[in-house]
């Protein structure tokens, strides 16, 4: 019999300890599988989103250069155009293009460089026939960006910006090149120098492979598999890919990987986290359960030898107690007491698992709030104008045809802006391109000051031209917020030699509607605002016109 009772006791401790270890185990499991996969989708997400605002943010620079390039090259006098002197002297004029550009050439068609802003030297030396963003150019009669190169006029890594200039029968003239150093801070690395977690980081390649921005700049011009290895993930990008994927790297580590296409150059960008950096809490979590795992064991064998001895002790008083309640049919209740030791046990190494959790998502909550701070920076540069802090052209047409799409459903009426500097060309070239860059942005802030609503929209569109977008206004009222914007900048009383008046003056066109589908689109409502910009300008400047002074205009045509 006390063998019999040795060996039930036995059992019964070992079952308790292998129940404790296999729940713990499951229990462990389940809960960093799930945290892993919330994790892993949380990060990709984010870490997409990320992407998309870089490469609207990218393409926007782009398209920033784009319009310094034409606005250089409209700039040029009729006499540079065939006097490389002239044409020199035009460029070195230019120091705003250093914050833009590493080096600005114009050739001739036939390929031959006539001015050089970076090194005067290269000039008659140098040729660009047969390149290839120089021909595209030529056929396509606009401009280009090239693939990234080594140039042989700078020997440095680069991408080139190319922009047409047209004779009068339409033919390619001359041709601005603009060149990106790719190895030296540029708008590019502004964004990718963003570093990701602890490893984690940003990229670009081209199309077929060939590595445009890196953090190892050693690595620029060279294809993505030069470094030894595959990635299978960058083989996906390059099939069209788009999104988050989690795939070994090229060194054989486990990575979570996200990819965006560019629109300007079909470029894509990529970004790069190690998971062992990405999953760094669970993997300390998973230690610390380990180590509560062994020591909930070790407690559990020693509360299940002391609960089995102690429930074995009173067995033979209960069972003579038992057999007398069925004999004499007394009530007489069962002595001792009912303990739940392991249940409480399991109970507190559950509260264990659950504080440990809170833990890891008050992390996680954390790094979410990071993550979407750096996605606000990133759509703020992606909506604003970098020198007057003004919303840019895209964020004022997207707002222009939201706006449009609201006055069309409720039938109200919808105005919009158009202003633009009065010689403001002369101005630059009088005063500096400096000056030009601080009257814009005192024009920027006189504007926002004349009690402009908080709907309303105002916004740098191109150059020397302000648009502003007035939801909700008919057109006496929005000729009324055109004059309050011409006093104020009157107002202001900034010399402008010149300017017939001696001081800098606007010119403002103003046009509204109330939109009807099928009928008016919103770029009636621009195209009519930009016309009466025009008419404005043709009737001596410093002036409003308005929709209905053109439509009298062209009556009277």
């Amino acid at each position: 019999m006390p063998r019999l009772n040795l060996e039930l006791k036995t059992r019964l401790a070992l079952a308790v300890v292998a129940a404790v270890v296999i729940t713990a185990i499951v229990v462990t499991a389940i809960s960093l599988f799930v945290i892993r996969r919330d994790m892993r989708d949380e990060l990709g997400e984010q870490q997409f989103t990320a992407l998309k605002l870089t490469a609207a943010a990218l393409d926007a620079g782009f398209e920033d250069r784009r319009i310094a390039l034409r606005l250089l090259g409209e700039g040029i006098p009729d006499a540079a155009r065939h006097n490389p002197a002239l044409m020199q002297r035009y460029l070195e004029q230019h120091l705003s293009l250093n914050a833009q550009f590493f080096n600005v050439s114009v050739a001739e068609a036939g390929g031959a460089v006539i001015a050089n802003y970076a090194d005067p030297s290269q000039v008659g030396r140098f040729s660009m026939a047969g390149r290839d963003y120089l021909n595209d150019t030529l056929k396509g009669k606009k401009g280009v960006i090239s693939k990234p190169l080594q140039s042989r006029m700078s020997n440095r890594s680069v991408v080139l910006m190319t922009e047409p200039l047209l004779n009068t029968r339409g033919e390619v003239e001359l041709v601005l090149v603009a060149s990106i150093d790719l190895k030296e801070h540029n708008f590019l690395g502004q964004f990718t120098d963003v570093k990701l977690g602890k490893s984690g980081f940003i990229f670009i390649i081209t199309g077929d492979g060939v590595i445009v921005e890196h953090p190892d700049k050693e690595r620029i011009l060279k294809h993505m598999d030069d470094a030894g290895g595959q990635s299978p993930a960058n083989n996906q990008a390059l099939k069209g890919f788009e999104g988050s994927m989690e795939s070994p790297d090229r060194a054989g580590e486990n990575a979570l990987y996200s990819y965006k296409r560019m629109a300007s150059t079909n470029w894509i960008i990529g970004a790069h986290y190690l998971t062992r950096d990405a999953y760094a809490p669970i993997a300390e979590m998973q230690e610390r359960a380990i180590i509560a795992a062994a020591v909930l064991t070790l407690l559990a064998g020693l509360l299940s030898w002391w609960f089995v001895n102690r429930l074995f002790q009173p067995l033979a008083r209960l069972h003579a107690h038992i057999q007398r309640i069925r004999q004499d049919k007394s009530l007489d209740q069962l002595p001792g007491e009912m303990r739940h030791d392991e249940l409480g046990d399991l109970h507190g190494a559950f509260n264990a698992l659950m504080q440990e959790r809170k833990s890891i998502e008050a992390e996680l909550d954390e790094a979410r709030v990071n993550l979407e701070e750096m996605n606000k920076t990133l759509a703020r540069l992606a909506l604003e104008d970098a020198l007057t802090g003004l919303a840019n052209r895209r964020q004022f047409e997207r707002g222009l045809q939201e706006e449009f799409n609201r006055a069309a459903r409720t039938n109200l009426s919808l105005a919009v802006i158009m202003i633009d500097v009065d010689y403001f060309k002369q101005y630059n070239d009088l005063y500096g391109h400096m000056a030009g860059d601080k009257v814009l942005r005192r024009l920027g802030s006189a504007i926002r000051d004349t009690n402009l609503r908080p709907e309303d929209l105002l916004a740098r569109y191109g150059g020397e031209e302000i648009a502003v977008l007035l939801p909700g206004a008919k057109l006496e009222g929005a000729v009324m917020v055109a004059e309050r914007i011409r006093k104020s900048i009157a107002a202001l009383d900034i010399e402008h030699s010149a300017s017939a008046s001696g001081h800098l003056t606007i010119s403002l066109g103003v046009s509204a509607v109330a939109p009807e589908r099928q009928v008016h689109s919103p770029e009636d409502v621009l195209r009519e605002a930009d016309e009466a910009l025009y008419l404005a300008k043709a009737a001596g400047r410093d002036c409003i016109r308005t929709i209905e002074d053109l439509k009298k205009s062209k009556g009277q045509a």
